[in-house]
């Protein structure tokens, strides 16, 4: 379960989301397609920053600025990955060769 929580959703959600913004914005600027990552980027560095402040005061170990930021950070970068290879995997322009033709 904590697996699901820390990494899956993330890496669903990325995914899910790196392929919609590739598949709206075709023909848009290409802005808008390093907007999902500068987003969690700076979310991701908020958090650590923010568990930072928490680990300093001897509250949390250096153990939950791994599993909270990171592992969550990491399945869902992992996924935008993931999002932009299947969008290019299925609209990449495709050479088919006629069997016939050629050698």
């Amino acid at each position: 379960m904590i697996l699901l929580i820390l990494a899956l959703i993330p890496l669903v959600g990325g995914l899910v989301l790196e392929f919609l913004v590739c598949q709206f914005t075709r023909k848009g600027s290409r802005l808008w397609k390093l907007l999902p990552p500068i987003g969690a980027a700076l979310v991701t560095v908020l958090l650590v920053y923010y568990r930072l402040g928490l680990w300093e005061s001897e509250d949390s170990p250096v153990t939950q600025l791994l599993f909270i930021p990171g592992l969550p950070a990491l399945g869902f970068f992992v996924g935008l990955f993931a999002g932009w290879r299947l969008y290019r995997r299925l609209w990449r322009p495709r050479i088919i060769q006629d069997p016939g033709e050629g050698r």
